[in-house]
């Protein structure tokens, strides 16, 4: 997170325990603007009108590449349609992102042509990007006609088509947020936006749409169902933006409410252009009232800590500042073999499995371990926000995923409803610091998968289910995965032996390949993806420090920060 951005969040903080308004100290920028409606800084793509006389393949693939000229409603690509679809055609209803030049083939029936495209993902006209895990294509049936003696389309599907290359310069990744079900967390929803003027409308507009689909049901918005934007438009003036909602946000609101609403609009919003304040409108200038007392500021980025938990001389331990250290109090657990221990954020908690992964415990300092769960390829404890200790084992041909209360067995241990898993077996599952999602990877048929689930939970906090998970993308195999903050995440291959790159996969889709390690054996990450990530490999602990890995010469094994 820019230092910018997490100076202005705590001047939000401040503020808001002292009085209504909200302004925050700036500016903020990493998109230059001018007074008045933001406008996203586009590359100089200036792509050209249809060419007299040329034929309809020429002016498929013109068409395609005039998709790069969003100024004036794409005003260019429109000249490629008839004058009727020109009316009604919705450039950014569907981004199709591909990597290699399109086929244009003509069909037996006259006017009608198809697109071939080898596709990287899409992005919808939410903004919600997809990735394409492997290889794959797509085909668009187009008609065209002769419109006054030129050819033109009559017939396409709403959107643009971009070369994965341009997509890079073309697009804006930005972060919704949402609250957490319990208001306590920031939960990140990564999205794209054409750069284009009214960006900062865009982004309000798809933030008051709700979530993307895997986290419907995990996260909530402050705002009521069915408020839009007045226009499409969110001025900005002296650095406060100006958003003004149509009359629904007035419905039945508190002063709580309303707070809450001004608050996901500000975390929403800083960081875009020199935004430095916001105020809602509807009509007129809506007043916040005084203070709510159970007004809550959630946190961005849930701080783990420093310290890790781990095994060595077959003992749990903590693991910090270069040292190995016991844990305080701790009854011994050697003679149950600890494997993959996790601990709660409170350092109050601790679970383990054993050797042979059958068994899983809990113990605590003053306490000796107990049994919890008994089962086959129990995968690594988990701990949520709440203490829930989560894993998955085998279930005959299938995994199941199990969350454990605090102080509970299997007696009352939940089975989340995850009917998506199918027959994918669960080799690492582990729940994000601010507990609405879960990551996990999965095997099936040989190909791994690293996915994002939604956690659903009753009105009492419970886990209930898992929703139908987003892919990442990540070439090759994976055997391991852990959060490395709330917008990236640390995957690896494991074995001894073998040489591997672990990658950090961040939630808009880009990735980026660390130096190899031979040996490793697992990973381990704290609340940033850049100077918090440790390899187990070779018998010792490395930590990255920029590109490269350091020995941090400590025998200590299955390394984890808490969570």
């Amino acid at each position: 997170m820019p230092a910018a951005l997490l100076a202005a969040l705590l001047a939000l903080l401040l503020v808001l325990t002292g009085c209504s308004a909200i302004p925050t100290k700036g500016p903020v920028g990493v998109i230059p603007a001018a007074e008045g409606e933001a406008d996203a800084v586009a590359p100089a793509f200036d792509p050209e009108g249809p060419a007299a006389g040329a034929t309809p393949e020429r002016i498929l693939r013109d068409f395609i590449t005039a998709g790069t000229g969003a100024g004036d409603g794409y005003s260019v690509a429109r000249q490629f349609l008839t004058l009727e679809l020109a009316k009604t055609w919705k450039p950014e209803e569907r981004i199709v992102l591909f990597r290699s030049d399109p086929r244009v083939e003509k069909r037996e029936t006259e006017g009608v042509y198809q697109i071939q495209l080898e596709t990287t993902g899409t992005v919808d006209a939410r903004g919600v990007r997809t990735n394409s895990t492997a290889p794959a294509t797509e085909t668009l049936g187009v008609r065209m006609v002769q419109e006054a003696g030129e050819w033109r389309i009559d017939e396409i599907p709403d959107g643009i088509m971009l070369a994965q290359s341009s997509a890079r310069d073309l697009l804006l990744s930005h972060s919704l947020y949402f609250y957490s079900s319990t208001y306590r967390y920031w939960v990140p929803d990564a999205r794209w936006f054409v750069r284009r003027t009214g960006v900062t409308a865009r982004i309000v507009s798809a933030m008051l749409a709700g979530p993307a689909p895997y986290l419907q049901g995990s996260v909530t918005s402050a705002f009521p169902e069915g408020v839009k934007l007045v226009r499409d438009s969110v001025p900005i003036t002296s650095g406060k933006a100006s958003v003004d909602l149509s009359s629904e946000v007035l419905d039945n609101a508190t002063n709580l409410g309303l707070q809450q609403m001004n608050q996901q609009l500000q975390v929403n919003l800083l960081g875009l252009n020199d935004v430095t304040s916001v105020e809602m409108t509807s009509g007129q200038p809506i007043e916040l009232g005084s203070p709510a007392p159970n007004l809550v500021v959630p946190e961005l980025t849930p701080d783990v800590g420093g310290e890790q938990v781990g095994i060595a001389a077959g003992e749990l331990v903590r693991v910090r500042n270069g040292a190995v250290v016991p844990i305080e109090g701790l009854p011994s657990v050697a003679a149950l073999a600890p494997r993959g221990p996790a601990t709660s954020v409170s350092g109050s908690a601790y679970a383990f499995t054993n050797t042979d992964r059958t068994t899983l415990y809990v113990t605590a300092p003053g306490s000796e371990a107990r049994e919890i769960l008994k089962g086959a390829s129990l995968t690594r404890p988990s701990f949520d926000p709440e203490n829930w200790v989560w894993t998955s084992r085998a279930a005959g041909a299938r995994s199941e995923v199990l969350a454990i209360p605090p102080g509970g067995t299997e007696a009352n241990a939940v089975v989340l409803a995850a009917g998506w898993l199918g027959d994918r077996s669960v080799k690492e599952l582990r729940v994000s610091r601010d507990g609405s999602r879960a990551l996990i990877v999965t095997e099936r048929g040989g190909t791994s998968e690293v996915l994002l689930a939604g956690i659903t939970r009753s009105t009492e906090g419970a886990p209930q289910s898992l929703t139908t998970p987003l892919a990442l993308p990540v070439d090759g195999t994976v055997d391991t995965a852990v959060w490395a903050g709330q917008s990236a995440i640390a995957a690896s291959t494991v074995g001894a032996g073998e040489e591997a790159a672990p990658v950090i996969l961040q939630l808009d889709g880009e990735q980026e390949t660390m130096a190899a390690l031979d040996g490793i054996l697992g990973i381990s990450a704290g609340s940033d993806a850049e100077d918090t990530v440790y390899a187990q490999a070779g018998g010792t602990l490395y930590r990255r420090i920029g590109s490269s890995w350091v020995d941090e010469q400590l025998d200590v094994v299955d390394p984890a920060f808490p969570g």
